[in-house]
């Protein structure tokens, strides 16, 4: 029985990869639900920390039952030593784009003060570090760590980050359930945030392949990009009401940070091509 379930996940590697990240995330996304745990460490230990670490187990698995080696893989991710202008990428782009959103927000009316604005360096350092490493960022161990590279060997760069973007995307759907953290989100929130995923995961897979293949470089553009999200300065007297947030006053800032995203996808694509700097491209 062991050696057929190993010998399907080899002859369906990206399929796999899937069912296993979905599975192993949506389970322990449930524990809290049905548990009823209020928000606490415990709950963020759970949907927080290991949950998005399920699409690097998921990775690990099929290449454990594909005969590859683990401890290559793992060596393979922290490929620190690559051009800086992709460290530069990788931090600059998502802080560039949080803040036009911020401003795109403003002039459309949004809840944004610019009064209020602290920029506050040791604050965002900090927050790099943590979104990198425990706060979103260590889903890439999956997400470009293996789907990225195995996908583009079919379709190249471009079509598998946007394979990716729509898996991830989904992967995303217990948050907007009763009871998830997103489950209050007006539906033209929910569309600027999938919208937007499947941008970023361009963005992700264009300094993945750029970088020479780091994992790391995208983890920290994923660092950078969450550590940013709650950096824009917004009026709370108008986004809470009482003790709760009206999401509908988001949907400027969301949606803007969407449309964004896609006009730099777009740029990118225009000056790179469709392989996105993937082993097909030309030496870098």
């Amino acid at each position: 029985m062991a050696s057929s379930v190993k010998k399907w996940i080899r002859e369906h590697r990206i399929a796999s990869f899937f069912l296993l990240a979905f599975a192993l995330s949506w389970t322990l996304d449930s524990i809290p639900k049905l548990l009823g745990m209020e928000p606490s460490w415990g709950r963020w230990f759970i949907e927080g920390f290991l949950s998005p670490l399920s699409p690097g187990v998921a990775a690990a698995i099929v290449l454990w039952a594909s005969g590859e080696s683990i401890h290559n893989w793992l060596r393979s991710i922290f490929t620190w030593r690559v051009h800086p202008k992709w460290y530069a990428a990788a931090i600059v782009i998502p802080f560039a784009i949080t803040y036009a959103a911020g401003v795109a927000s403003w002039a459309l009316g949004g809840p944004i003060d610019w009064a209020s604005f602290d920029f506050d360096p040791i604050t965002i350092i900090i927050g790099i570090v943590l979104g990198t490493f425990i706060g979103g960022g260590q889903e890439e161990f999956g997400w470009r760590g293996f789907a990225q590279p195995e996908l583009q060997e079919r379709y190249g760069g471009l079509y598998a980050a946007l394979i990716v973007g729509v898996f991830w995307g989904l992967w995303h759907l217990p948050q907007f359930v009763p009871s998830g953290f997103r489950a209050d989100w007006p539906l033209e929130l929910v569309i600027a945030y999938f919208v937007g995923i499947v941008a970023f995961s361009v963005l992700l897979g264009w300094v993945f392949n750029g970088s020479g293949g780091s994992v790391l470089l995208a983890m920290l553009m994923h660092g950078t990009d969450n550590a940013t999200t709650g950096q824009i300065p917004l009026d709370l007297n108008v986004v809470i009401v009482g003790d709760a947030i009206n999401w509908s006053t988001l949907v400027t800032l969301n949606g803007s940070h969407a449309i964004i995203t896609w006009v730099v996808v777009l740029i990118i694509v225009a000056s790179t091509g469709a392989h996105l700097y993937d082993h097909r491209s030309t030496p870098r």
